[in-house]
């Protein structure tokens, strides 16, 4: 399309919505430009009221005498053992339930390695740890995440201990031993 049909389709769309907005001129003056007149407002008896509200009165629901319910939704079995005994329920407190001990999980570190520079007879082990934080190399005595420290490095195994006395004991796992045994 050129820039000239544009212009007359452009054009022929304008003119097609002037038209068909523009009010009918065939219409007389008097029925567009009168106001409305606001509608009468309707007269409602004082007998219709007074009728409407003794119907919802007769259906305003009577109060119900407070009685024992069947069941107890806080005690598993209870409806029906109570039920058996002659539908009361007893005032006494239910057995206290033993308290349930929720084991503290360990911290999120691994052991990945031990380093060991030997220097004559006597040996000093690194341990690198894997943590959330990233890497850690430790030795003995070096605090580890917030709770922990360092107690001891041996050559698989490292030993931490909480501020609370517990430890956990961290090892390496053995890469071979993880292999199926061929044969």
């Amino acid at each position: 399309m050129t820039w000239k049909t544009y212009a007359v389709v452009s054009g022929a769309t304008v003119l097609a919505g002037w038209l068909a907005s523009a009010p009918p001129s065939n219409a007389p003056e008097s029925a567009v430009s009168a106001p409305r007149q606001p509608a009468a407002p309707r007269d409602i008896p004082a007998s219709d009221i007074e009728r409407e509200a003794d119907r919802l009165q007769v259906r305003v629901r009577r109060e119900v005498e407070y009685s024992q319910p069947q069941r107890n939704p806080f005690r598993f079995g209870a409806g029906r053992a109570d039920t058996d005994r002659g539908g009361d329920i007893p005032d006494a407190a239910p057995p206290p339930q033993p308290a349930v001990v929720v084991p503290v999980a360990p911290p999120p570190v691994s052991l990945s390695g031990i380093a060991e520079d030997r220097d004559g007879p006597r040996v000093e082990r690194t341990a690198i740890l894997s943590s959330p934080s990233g890497v850690l190399l430790v030795h003995e005595g070096d605090p580890v995440l917030g709770d922990y420290r360092v107690a001891r490095i041996e050559s698989e195994a490292v030993e931490l201990v909480k501020t609370d006395g517990s430890s956990l004991r961290l090892t390496l796992s053995n890469p071979q031993s993880q292999l199926p045994n061929p044969k």
